[in-house]
């Protein structure tokens, strides 16, 4: 197990530390200073654009997900599972996608709404726009701990403020809510870093608005488009932006810690849902048409979309884009190769994220767990400064070991496997904490060998987190974006690069097409995988 656990090392310090200290390096260039980068006025007005969309994103997220979380986990809500589940879908789709449906409902020229409203009713182009699509994107960020802690609250505790006389909405607020608050504001800050380092929607709704707005991630792919000259900028701002991940990071792990609900030993936790009396049908039309806002009518524009015949016109509906990008060489070879390189990273996340959790090393799971925590774009440059040559190897003088990454796919794949490798270690980890290790002790005592009774005894119980890790991952890259946009080769296309190309510069209908075959796909997965989740689960 040592020898695995150093191998384990030696793989995250070659792909991972190693480029990240390159990146360090590169930015002592003694002729470049930082100073002169960051308050270069097109920087602080990036860094500004980043702040604000971020901080709006994140506020958005948190005012929308926290009464949410409490009207479904602790009253007497109709249709709850179906409001979780629809709340909860956005965490599995690429906000690229519904900031591609925002586009479709409010371009002010020729969106949805603006045709039936009039032209200039709505505007999602420019920072509210950027805030309002990933705060929505972002949402499960703070619903999911939030709907977490609260069902860990005890009823007791609302019934004593009830008998104390407090009202029901007064009890709400005042013993759940404090009690899931920290949960809450940690995964604000989570939204926070994720709308930081998104580049997608920034540079939709930011690069084309008027003005525009730039943000960190836009700013440092601009550079990069620039060649040998603007990458040293380039690296001078993703450490801009790393400084402000790790600040934003080291808060998130604070609240994080602060916002475990305890429960005193060997007590359960009982949890009876609060009548809504008057409210109950009031509030279901409020959290129904926040749900059809928020994410089915984004997503019903992508469908609509994908069948007009000319872009922003309600003249008849067509399948021509469907035919065109269905029976598309270009289209069809980007499928197969982003369900290729999805597949491998999926099944290397899970593999290796198994590995590092069998080691029992906590050190070794915060190393496999760091990359997501830094933004895709610092990732994707550092990987570009250590790998864009050829790296040799030479062992005991005689053999030589070449290391081919730079302008290939086996460099997407190393970077879709570090940046995800968290999915596998984190979910391993959890299916090993709730294995029965009496199954294990009862295949050695009948002879098995270590190896037989963990694959017949250990490996099926860990069947739903190992399968849920895949999916997580497999969806993540299928269409992932900022890795894809720096390190794809030239004259190759996977579907993130391709949908980004067609709804920026070519054809919406037909990007629009290839987001309904991704939701598709994504609904398909959650199938199988409730296929595989324990019946108790279900």
């Amino acid at each position: 197990m040592k020898r695995a656990s150093w191998a384990l090392f030696a793989g995250l310090a070659l792909f991972f530390l190693a480029p990240l200290a390159l990146l360090l390096w590169q930015a002592r260039d003694p002729g470049l200073r930082w100073t002169d980068v960051w308050l270069a006025p097109e920087s602080v007005q990036a860094l500004a654009g980043t702040l604000v969309t971020s901080l709006g994103a994140a506020l958005f997220a948190f005012t929308v997900a926290v009464p949410l979380a409490l009207l479904i986990a602790r009253t007497t809500l109709p249709f709850r599972g179906v409001f979780q589940a629809i709340f909860t879908l956005p965490a599995a789709l690429p906000p690229f996608i519904l900031g591609m449906g925002w586009v479709s409902l409010a371009n002010p020229r020729a969106g949805l709404l603006n045709l039936l409203l009039g032209p200039g009713t709505f505007d999602i182009y420019g920072r509210l726009g950027i805030s309002f699509v990933l705060g929505s994107a972002g949402l499960p960020l703070v619903f999911l701990p939030t709907l977490a802690a609260l069902s860990r609250i005890d009823s007791s505790l609302e019934e004593a403020a009830r008998i104390s006389g407090a009202t029901p909405l007064r009890t709400l607020f005042a013993v759940p809510l404090p009690l899931a608050l920290p949960a809450a504001l940690s995964g604000t800050a989570l939204c926070f870093l994720f709308a930081a380092s998104a580049f997608g929607v920034p540079y939709l709704l930011g690069v084309t608005a008027s003005p525009p707005t730039p943000t960190l991630t836009t700013r440092i792919y601009g550079e990069i488009l620039m060649g040998q000259g603007g990458l040293p900028r380039a690296v001078v701002l993703s450490l801009e932006l790393l400084v402000l991940a790790a600040g934003v990071l080291v808060a998130s792990r604070a609240l994080a810690r602060r916002g475990q609900v305890r429960l005193s030993s060997g007590k359960g936790v009982s949890v009876r849902p609060m009548e809504l009396g008057r409210w109950k049908w009031p509030l279901t039309a409020a959290a129904t048409g926040t749900a059809l806002v928020l994410v089915v009518l984004p997503l019903l524009a992508v469908a609509l979309t994908s069948v007009q015949p000319v872009w922003g016109q309600l003249t008849g509906l067509s399948a021509k884009h469907w035919s065109a990008v269905l029976s598309n060489p270009r289209t069809i070879d980007a499928t197969l190769r982003s369900l290729l390189l999805a597949a491998s990273a999926a099944t290397l996340v899970t593999l290796i994220g198994l590995g590092i959790a069998l080691t029992r090393r906590r050190s070794l799971e915060l190393l496999a767990g760091a990359p997501y925590a830094i933004p895709g774009t610092v990732l994707a440059l550092a990987l570009l400064i250590a790998y864009s040559r050829d790296v040799r190897f030479v062992a005991f003088e005689r053999v030589t070991f070449v290391l081919a990454l730079g302008n290939s796919l086996w460099m997407l794949l190393v970077a879709y496997t570090v940046k995800h490798l968290a999915f596998g270690a984190r979910n391993a980890a959890d299916g090993l904490a709730q294995v029965d290790s009496s199954l294990n002790e009862a295949a050695r005592l009948s002879g098995a060998g270590p190896g037989r009774a963990f694959f017949d005894a250990t490996l099926p119980q860990l069947r739903a987190t190992l399968t849920a890790a895949f999916v997580v991952t497999f969806l993540t890259c299928v269409t992932e974006l900022t890795l894809s946009v720096l390190l794809i080769p030239t004259g190759r296309d996977v579907l993130g690069t391709l949908l980004f190309e067609l709804q920026s510069y070519a054809d919406p209908g037909s990007a629009a097409v290839i987001a309904c075959a991704f939701v598709l796909l994504v609904v398909l997965l959650q199938f199988v995988q409730s296929i595989f989740a324990p019946k108790e689960a279900r």
